[in-house]
């Protein structure tokens, strides 16, 4: 038997207050003269002893129902094989302390953070310098775990604050299995304080297995309604950026709360200035999407965010974008012969009607030389069959210094040449045989809608049969090395295919413009699926990726050597230094942590030479808390619930030593009492004996 209260037990000197009373009330005896009572002591000694029998008696039940009760407040536990005065081994402890941006959430009595600080304070007091404790504070970057004694514990967990990244419960499990491993011979204790958000816990694997037979604690709030409003995503078409020219941001905004929102304002920001502001409604539970207007002032690279108005979780209401808006493009179109770029000429045509940075020449493939590819950003091949060698290595030039190629094979392409002298040096790709007939319509296949879950084909192919291209015959293309896939055939074949050389890109289609090939020109989707591959491959890669919290960024800045002072700044002023790496086929600089959400810089000596967008992971903001079943998978059946408000130290101590035996003494101590009261009422009086003479 042991006790979870002990410093109670000092209330055991109450338990003779009945006895100082009763010795404080024995009175002196005086003695008085009187005529011979011998025959009346003879006559009541035996009531008088039954009588001081009855008081000790009762002392002794009034003595042990006051010990019994302090005894129940010390909190007694019995478990079978342990001994007195503590447990025989120490325990290894994993605390996980979730850090993710929802313990942010602020509550009347502060934020849920510091509800689990308060919580991990009061755990410290069940620990001794015999166990080892780790504490490993968890989000979306993994942490290792710090050992730390009681004291210690209390001063890591009032450092920990909550970061900007969402829930990565999956790494923190296994620093905490790896934790206990190293202690086979002691008991294993696992202690999780999170807000219970539910995101992440559907892609956590059970974990009952890599902990053992550890005792899992979870600490959580329970029955607290959270409403969140935020904002969930932006989109916009980065294809049709420029200055001057109308742009147009979806925003999707959430409110996860049971009251609707009325009023709510929602504000756009462009470059540090607002340039507008709505007022929206919003549903409980419910979401809408909202259209903000605004037109680039500058060409360049352009930054911002949408910010909404002020609640209980501020972090998530703004979310950041950036995008370039070129002054001019200038595309150059070439073909054996006009009518070989006709169909191109009339795609880029159109665009250009609502781009107004899109400049578009044409020519012919035998004008091909380095005066035609002057101030050109994108040359267009169209009827590829074969360049000479001048035309060649004029080409490749353009290529490795930053320029961009989009190439359509010839029908009667020699692949001899494509093979030998023009892939090799421009993509990583060898052009293979024809795969079906250009003379039968009867059979085709169609670009594979996967393919188009890339940002480059978002929203661009329809479900609709009607409006799907039709390919009679395409040319196979087998990967040489690392080649970037634009799009697929739904047979698996590569529709088009990317490569770098130097600083610039190329695209290769595996079919040519021809409506004997295919009728793609005849499509909808061919228009804008041409303008896209212009804008994306005549600017820089990367110019509309947004990252999220807790990732790395790779940027590649083809106007910046590699033997630059580049430097990192993030949005509260840090600065990280930066060293080009090898990434694939081409150097990038790498941002390797970005913990904070905001308009990142990079920059050379002071000069600002590029900037994107970093964000929270909005699904972070579903506040609602997990299933009891989903906390079962991961844990186990046998997860003992801390509760909030209660005293954390007297469970888990309750559950280190067994059954609790308070009940039974205050139980016992009642029965006593109930004697007590039997035995120490008044006796009634005797009836009167009749005398005779």
């Amino acid at each position: 038997m042991q006790f979870l209260n002990p410093a109670v037990l000092a209330g055991l000197v109450a338990a003779l207050i009945p006895l100082a009373i009763h010795l404080l009330h024995r009175g002196h005896t005086r003695p008085v003269p009187f005529s011979n009572i011998q025959f009346l002591r003879a006559l009541h000694h035996d009531r008088m002893q039954k009588v001081r029998m009855r008081q000790w008696l009762l002392l002794l039940l009034r003595v042990l129902a006051i010990a019994l009760i302090v005894a129940a407040f010390a909190r007694p536990t019995y478990h079978s094989g342990s001994a007195w005065g503590g447990r025989v081994v120490p325990a290894a402890a994993a605390v996980l302390f979730d850090q993710s941006y929802s313990t942010a959430y602020r509550m009347p009595s502060g934020t849920l953070a510091d509800q689990q600080r308060l919580a991990v304070g009061q755990l410290a007091e069940v620990f001794n310098e015999r166990d080892r404790v780790a504490l490993i504070p968890f989000a979306t970057t993994p942490v290792e775990g710090l050992p730390a004694s009681p004291d210690e514990l209390r001063q890591l967990v009032a450092e920990l604050t909550p970061s900007q990244e969402a829930t990565n419960l999956t790494g923190a499990l296994r620093q905490a299995a790896n934790h206990l491993a190293q202690y086979p011979e002691l008991d294993g204790e696992l202690y999780l304080f999170t807000d219970g958000a539910r995101h992440g816990w559907s892609e956590v694997p059970p974990a009952r297995e890599s902990i053992g037979d550890a005792r899992v604690y979870l600490s959580m709030p329970e029955g607290i309604e959270r409403s969140n409003a935020y904002v969930e995503n932006i989109y916009f078409s980065p294809w049709m950026a420029s200055p001057k020219s109308e742009m147009v941001l979806y925003v999707d905004v959430r409110n996860d709360g049971d009251a609707p929102l009325r009023n709510h304002s929602i504000d756009l920001f462009v470059d540090g200035e607002r340039v507008r502001r709505r007022s929206i409604d919003l549903d409980a539970q419910g979401a809408t999407q909202v259209e903000l207007r605004f037109t680039p002032r500058r060409s360049g690279r352009i930054s911002g965010f949408v910010e909404l108005a002020d609640d209980d979780l501020p972090i998530d209401n703004r979310r950041y974008f950036a995008f370039d808006a070129p002054a001019a493009i200038n595309v150059l179109i070439l073909g054996t012969q006009p009518s070989s770029t006709y169909y191109a000429r009339r795609a880029l045509g159109a665009a250009a009607l609502t781009d107004a940075a899109l400049s578009i020449r044409s020519g012919q493939i035998a004008d091909l030389n380095t005066d035609a590819l002057e101030s050109v950003d994108l040359l267009l091949l169209c009827d590829l069959q074969r360049l000479d060698r001048a035309q060649t290595l004029t080409l490749r030039d353009f290529v490795s210094s930053g320029g961009g190629l989009v190439a359509f094979p010839a029908v009667g392409t020699d692949l001899k040449y494509l093979n030998r002298d023009f892939l090799p040096g421009m993509l990583p790709v060898r052009m293979g045989d024809i795969i079906g007939d250009a003379g039968d319509k009867t059979r085709f296949h169609v670009f594979d809608t996967e393919a188009y879950a890339r940002p480059l084909f978002a929203n661009l192919l329809t479900q609709e049969r009607a409006d799907v291209a039709h390919f009679f015959a395409h040319f196979s293309l087998k990967a040489e090395s690392h080649l970037d896939a634009l799009a697929y055939f739904d047979d698996g074949q590569i529709a088009l295919a990317s490569g770098w050389r130097g600083r610039g890109r190329a695209v290769w289609a595996a079919f040519p413009l021809d409506m004997r090939w295919n009728d793609l020109p005849l499509h909808g989707l061919f228009a804008p699926m041409l303008h896209r591959l212009v804008r994306e491959f005549s600017q820089r890669p990367g110019h509309y990726a947004s990252y999220a919290v807790g990732t790395s960024a790779h940027r590649y800045l083809r106007d910046v050597p590699l033997d630059a002072a580049l430097s990192a700044q993030s949005p509260d002023g840090g600065v990280l230094r930066l060293q080009p790496a090898l990434v694939g086929e081409r150097y990038v600089w790498s941002v390797p942590a970005l913990g904070e959400a905001g308009i990142w810089q990079l920059k050379e000596n002071g000069r600002t030479v590029d900037s994107f967008p970093v964000n929270i992971d909005p699904r972070e903001s579903d506040l609602r808390t997990v299933e009891r079943a989903e906390i079962e998978r991961v844990l186990g059946t046998d997860v003992h619930v801390l509760q909030q408000g209660d005293e954390l130290r007297l469970q888990v101590l309750g559950n280190r030593y067994g059954r609790e035996l308070w009940r039974e003494f205050v139980a016992l101590a009642l029965v006593l009492l109930l004697i007590e009261l039997w035995l120490g009422r008044a006796p009634r009086a005797a009836a009167p004996v009749a005398q005779t003479a």
